[in-house]
């Protein structure tokens, strides 16, 4: 063998070990670049979507209130004089809650008798002035002018003919229907004073015997708060509320008290968003947690929902009716309605939708072929959707059943991602 043979060997050998080498190193840094890369790469869950019906849960805290609230106003002022319960005391029907000073209602009392007796005078005298003796001298006023009428009448037709045969000038005939035109102008005179008298008198009358009822009302009214020298509870419940104490005035506009009437049932009043409230409608059922109660559980019924006064337009009151075995009133809990809203076919995790600029939209698990084996990227799918629970939403076209439907990612993806699929 030549020496050039030998050299030709030996490179060979050499370029053979070279490209071994070669393919090594790019197999070694193929796969520690994707074993890099998959620490790096977006973690994904999937699930795959399905069919059923959504169910809205609507959750809200609030407390129990009795269904009717007793409360006491009174129209005069009094001295609060002692105040006998507290805040949160039960009582029973005619247990004292307060003492009041009630002695500057006398002299309005004595005002209002004054008043009364002034008023049933005037209305006698003017029953008198139309009595049928007031009546009757009214009547003969027209009478008398009735008869002025036919007697210058006749003197006028006495004048025309007079005049007609030259027996009388043209100033007296003038004279004479002067008289009778003056004649008719009293007669009509007295007729309408009779009509405006016997109408003023009337409308007078009924005045009059309205400023007497409401007189009479206001005596009653003052005689009863004469009486209220000791008030009492006017059911059995509980003091929700005390609006005055020892020393204070009572005002008109200000109750004396609010009170619970635990014989009269509970209802229990729920606070939710009104975006949920729109679910809900009176018939509804709901599980009510009493916090007091070891988180008791009682059945209950949506009975109405109101707007919520200290937040219009962001929440509403659902008033739920609830059995009254163990309340008392004011008892703290949740309310838990779960309402049907409708059966679809495809369902998917509210996690798995997005929604940008174009619309909503998920992602879908998409494999490809790569050089160490296949590989997962996502999709993005515009999608329409429908009504959505706390859970899941309805999808109305975009995927179906078969689809890998991206639910959960440790990173924000885009459309055409590689991702890592983890259980």
């Amino acid at each position: 063998m030549s020496v050039l043979d030998d050299v030709n060997i030996k490179r060979k050998k050499l370029t053979g070990r070279a490209t071994n080498i070669f393919f090594v190193i790019m197999f070694i840094l193929t796969f520690f670049s994707r074993t890099i890369n998959n620490f790096t790469l977006p973690k994904v869950s999937y699930e795959t979507p399905s069919n059923g019906a959504l169910i809205k849960e609507v959750t809200g805290t609030g407390s129990v209130e009795a269904n009717i609230t007793q409360e006491l106003y009174v129209s005069s002022i009094m001295k609060v004089t002692g105040v006998e319960v507290e805040v949160g005391d039960s009582v029973k029907q005619g247990q004292t809650l307060m003492t009041l000073d009630t002695s500057d209602i006398e002299s309005q009392l004595e005002d209002e008798q004054d008043k009364y007796a002034q008023k049933k005078l005037l209305l006698e005298e003017m029953m008198e002035a139309g009595s049928p003796e007031s009546l009757m001298i009214m009547d003969k006023a027209v009478q008398v002018a009735r008869q002025n009428v036919d007697k210058t009448q006749k003197n006028c037709d006495s004048s025309k003919a007079l005049f007609e045969v030259g027996a009388i000038t043209s100033i007296s005939l003038a004279d004479a229907e002067a008289d009778l035109e003056n004649a008719k102008l009293d007669y009509e005179i007295a007729k309408n004073n009779k009509d405006k008298a016997v109408n003023a008198n009337k409308r007078d009358i009924e005045s009059t015997k309205l400023d007497i009822s409401m007189a009479e009302r206001e005596i009653a009214e003052l005689t009863k708060e004469m009486n209220m020298s000791i008030v009492t509870s006017p059911c059995d419940g509980v003091v929700t509320q005390l609006y005055y104490s020892e020393g204070m005035r009572l005002t008109a506009s200000q109750p004396l008290y609010r009170i619970a009437d635990t014989g009269k049932g509970f209802q229990f009043v729920a606070t939710v968003n009104i975006s949920a409230a729109e679910y809900l409608e009176p018939g509804d059922e709901a599980k009510i947690s009493i916090n007091s109660l070891n988180d008791i559980t009682i059945q209950g019924k949506v009975n109405q929902i109101s707007d919520n006064q200290q937040q219009i337009g962001v929440k509403k009151n659902v008033l739920i009716d609830i059995p009254s075995e163990g309340l008392v009133g004011g008892e703290i809990g949740t309310a838990d309605i779960k309402k049907s809203i409708g059966s679809y076919n495809v369902l998917v995790s509210n996690s798995a939708v997005g929604q940008d600029t174009k619309g909503f939209f998920v992602y879908v698990l998409k494999e490809r072929e790569g050089p160490l084996g296949n590989e997962f990227y996502v999709e993005r799918v515009p999608v329409s959707i429908g009504d959505s629970d706390n859970t899941k939403t309805a999808v109305l076209s975009g995927v179906n059943k078969s689809d890998k439907v991206i639910s959960d990612s440790d990173k924000q993806l885009s459309d055409g991602s590689p991702v890592i699929v983890v259980d």
